[in-house]
């Protein structure tokens, strides 16, 4: 009966736990929505592995407890009517024939998922956080609910572990040592986000990979275990594959410190833990505690501004004033209130930020209008001077034929014209700076002031775009549409008071959407066909315009030069006729003479010249001497010629 007691008891702590994991999961959760810290998403991932491994020693003390209802039946009536089972109890037990396949199959094949988690999101975590830094505005009001889990926790976790001291109850221990590391989890997590509200963040990252490496421990211990479990010899007392060493020894150190004075005294030859040194740090340990605690508080009143910044110390959640404006802190060591009576926000001044927008994620590799440049690509809608008409007849073709007859019939006679406008992705990088002299307005007016320009972004650039053509952003225009962009947000930043400097906007990864880019592609390639067949078709032209210039010109200037040289020749030979005319006037005998010999002499040139004697004596002969004489000889021809007349 006391046995059945205990194992109840158990069964309800073993529940009380798993509910308590689970909404413990959904508060670390909740937690982790608000600050966006990686070590509260890694302690909600170890609080969620630890739910499984709580539900199953549920299932292992509920069987144990069906177990002795069972056995305490069997005895029952063994007394009232004598063994009536000749088989073995172990056999007949239901409940010890379910426990020993739960405690054989269903624990070794947890552990094995269970350590196989741990190890690949210790090395997932480590992939991904590498060389990246933790970008979150720590927020010093989030340590004190985890103070507060940290100390309910750390209450759940002893009772538990007080329950384990019995027998029955031994396997209690892993839940209490796991609940334990989960509330000095908590504290580290505190601790971490407090010493990083004070720009202390490499202690942060030191949290971080201690708590990956306690991890992955743990589920190489996991493995272990369940290796180990092969080679135990029957009869040794098993442990439970989730029995950690490291679990017990971080969240029982009292238990383990006197194993460990132990082991001081032996190295050093005598009891050294009984010296007053060390009895003294051992009884003043919780005071020496609460007092580190009560000067990490006091921390909080002091307020650091680095050379590049500056800062507003707030008291009671408004701005210390100085001759009624807001007075700014520069560089250097400050004094405030203590948290949370005394606040402080400080900023970047001389430091130039940046925001982006259009896209999200992480840029790719390639460059391609085809391939997706970030992870995730927002589409832009921009203008287009170009307007498709469709003919309603291709309407009516590539209409479904499950439309009725009279709408086709009153689509026939009609156009249709598309929508002048395109798609267009891209990133828009945004450098600014806060402008020192407007800090108050960028600290106070705008509870966001980053999404507040990112959004003035987004209304401008989209308001610029309508007017622009799609193809005057994809060239040497999209300097000039920067620049105009720059001043319309620059505008837009004054008049909403947002307290900032733009320095330069740049459009980077400008292309078509990813779906229609490749028919981007072709359209583009077709207009650059149509563009060099244009220049082609000029290019012949003006090489044929140019031949048939060159050729009329050719034929006008024959023809000038051809009628300057009748013109020449006619007057020549005009000039030539008076000139014969005057010597056959002076001379007419001698001119005939003349004129006669030299066609004689022209036409006897080339042709051979025969003299044929003629039979008829009575005709006259003419002797013609065809030796070249002297002119002067013609002259007795010619007298004499007059004489014989």
């Amino acid at each position: 009966m006391e046995e059945k007691n205990k194992f109840k008891r158990g069964f309800q702590t073993a529940l009380a736990a798993c509910l308590f994991q689970i909404v413990l999961a959904l508060i670390f959760y909740f937690l982790f929505t608000r600050v966006k810290s990686p070590l509260i998403l890694l302690e909600t991932f170890h609080v969620l592995i630890g739910i499984p491994i709580f539900a199953i020693f549920l299932l292992v003390f509920h069987q144990r407890y069906r177990e002795s209802l069972e056995k305490e039946e069997v005895e029952e009536l063994t007394k009232r009517e004598g063994r009536i089972f000749q088989d073995d109890e172990s056999t007949i037990l239901i409940s010890r024939v379910r426990l020993r396949q739960t405690e054989k199959w269903a624990m070794p094949i947890l552990g094995l998922l269970v350590s196989a988690t741990l190890i690949y999101v210790v090395f997932r975590a480590l992939y991904f956080f590498r060389g990246r830094p933790i970008t979150y505005e720590a927020n010093l009001a989030i340590c004190f609910p985890l103070i507060g889990l940290t100390f309910v926790i750390f209450v759940f976790s002893r009772y538990i572990l007080g329950m384990s001291k019995e027998k029955q109850l031994n396997d209690l221990s892993v839940m209490g040592t796991y609940l334990g590391v989960n509330a000095l989890f908590t504290f580290l997590i505190a601790i971490s986000i407090a010493f990083r509200y004070f720009n202390l963040i490499k202690i942060e990252w030191f949290v971080f990979y201690a708590l990956l490496f306690f991890l992955a421990l743990a589920g190489i211990e996991y493995l272990l275990n369940i290796l180990v479990s092969f080679y135990r010899t029957t009869g040794t007392k098993s442990r439970t594959f989730f029995d950690s060493r490291i679990y017990y020894f971080l969240s029982t150190p009292e238990e383990v410190i006197p194993s460990f004075s132990e082991i001081v005294d032996v190295q050093f030859g005598f009891r050294i833990t009984q010296t007053w040194f060390y009895q003294f740090v051992k009884n003043r340990m919780v005071p020496l505690f609460m007092l580190w605690a009560f000067l990490l508080y006091i921390l909080t009143s002091i307020v650091i501004v680095q050379p590049y910044e500056k800062a507003f110390i707030e008291f009671l959640g408004k701005p210390i004033s100085e001759k009624g404006e807001p007075k700014l802190f520069g560089p250097g060591l400050h004094l405030k209130f203590p948290f949370p009576i005394g606040k402080s926000k400080i900023y970047d001044v001389d430091r130039i930020k940046r925001v982006r927008v259009g896209v999200r994620g992480e840029e790719g590799e390639r460059v391609l209008w085809t391939e997706r440049h970030y992870e995730e690509e927002f589409n832009w809608i921009i203008a287009s001077q170009e307007i498709a008409t469709i003919s309603s007849s291709l309407l009516l073709e590539k209409t479904d034929s499950s439309v009725p007859a009279n709408e086709l019939v009153g689509r026939a006679g009609a156009t249709s014209e598309t929508v002048p406008i395109n798609f267009l992705a891209g990133a828009i990088w945004v450098y600014y700076k806060i402008n020192s002299a407007d800090l108050f307005d960028y600290a106070y007016k705008h509870s966001e002031p980053e999404n507040a320009l990112e959004g003035i972004i987004y209304n401008q650039f989209t308001k610029m775009i309508m007017n622009v053509d799609f193809f005057d952003i994809l060239n040497v225009n999209r300097l000039p549409l920067t620049n105009t962009l720059k001043e319309r947000v620059q505008d837009e930043a004054n008049k909403k008071e947002l307290g900032v400097e733009i320095i330069s906007v740049s459009f980077e990864s400008i292309h078509p959407p990813l779906d229609v880019a490749p028919s981007f592609e072709k359209v583009v390639g077709a207009m650059e066909k149509k563009e060099a067949s244009i220049l082609k078709a000029e290019a012949y032209s003006n090489r044929n315009l140019t031949l048939v210039d060159y050729a009329a010109l050719i034929i006008k200037v024959e023809a000038e030069s051809y009628k300057l040289i009748r013109t020449l020749e006619s007057e020549a030979r005009g000039e030539e006729f008076k000139k014969k005319l005057e010597a056959y006037r002076e001379n007419p005998l001698i001119f005939k003479y003349r004129y006669y010999l030299k066609t004689l002499d022209n036409s006897l040139i080339s042709p051979k010249k025969y003299i044929v004697i003629s039979p008829d004596s009575n005709r006259d002969v003419i002797i013609i001497d065809m030796q070249k004489g002297s002119l002067p000889d013609i002259f007795p021809l010619g007298l004499e010629a007059e004489k014989g007349k």
